[in-house]
């Protein structure tokens, strides 16, 4: 039976995923320091991996015929090749080298949101070979990719929703090759994913949930849900770090 924890957790992976939909985020800022406040950093980005893959099937489903496939077949084999071996970057990372670079990722992308980083007017016109590669190791190792990967869909003018479907896509595949390099290294287990499967039918509902909102709320209530959710998740995780 599930534990009041990991159900409280579940349901905050449900409304980050919800507020991913209308003011997209990096789930990197909240799924994987939530996951790593009840199992080991390893673990967690291995956990967090799944999710993420759980994460992709309702995106496509629900954002389908707004999936650019020019842009899919321009970053998906490379962003792939570099996933898997990202996988296995991360099997000879410390622990605590991990914890660490999470909460600065998390307060990195809570910083980005309050505007303290100014975020650029104009992304770099990076490659699509260089975005995928560089993206999907990041996916690879558990790290944020999709932050690299959106900035530059956006640059070539995409909407959100053809962002979440195109992206769901190659973050999908990526997370997939990860999943099972991590379940053949010992970094995932099937009792974690057993653990996790109960948080699809969340997922799923939180992205209709998302899907039917988009655009009907105005900016600065989404950005203040975002900051508050993302504040959270750095002052629990730095408690459980510096404890």
């Amino acid at each position: 039976m599930l534990s009041f924890t990991w159900v409280l957790i579940y349901a905050l992976i449900g409304i980050s995923t919800l507020v991913n939909i209308i003011v997209p985020i990096t789930g990197s800022a909240t799924v994987t320091p939530l996951l790593a406040m009840l199992v080991d950093p390893h673990r967690a980005l291995g956990m967090a991996t799944f999710v993420f893959l759980l994460s992709a099937p309702p995106r496509l489903f629900f954002f389908w015929k707004d999936i650019q496939w020019h842009e899919v077949r321009a970053l998906l084999l490379p962003s792939v090749i570099a996933a898997f071996v990202g996988a296995f970057a991360l099997v000879v990372v410390p622990a605590r080298w991990l914890l660490i670079l999470i909460l600065l990722f998390s307060i990195y992308f809570l910083l980005k949101k309050l505007r303290v980083i100014p975020k650029s007017d104009k992304p770099a016109r990076l490659t699509n070979y260089l975005v995928g590669l560089l993206s999907g190791f990041l996916q690879g190792t558990g790290l944020s990719g999709s932050d690299l990967r959106n900035q530059y869909l956006y640059a070539q003018d995409l909407k959100i929703a053809e962002v979440h479907g195109t992206t769901a896509m190659i973050g999908g595949a990526n997370f997939l090759i990860a999943s099972l390099v991590r379940l053949h290294t010992g970094q995932l287990s099937l009792p974690d994913i057993s653990l996790l499967l109960y948080l699809f039918p969340v997922i799923f509902l939180a992205t209709w949930l998302g899907k039917g909102i988009l655009f009907r709320i105005p900016q600065k209530i989404s950005d203040y849900i975002v900051i508050s959710i993302m504040t959270i998740v750095v002052l629990l995780f730095a408690y459980k770090i510096f404890l």
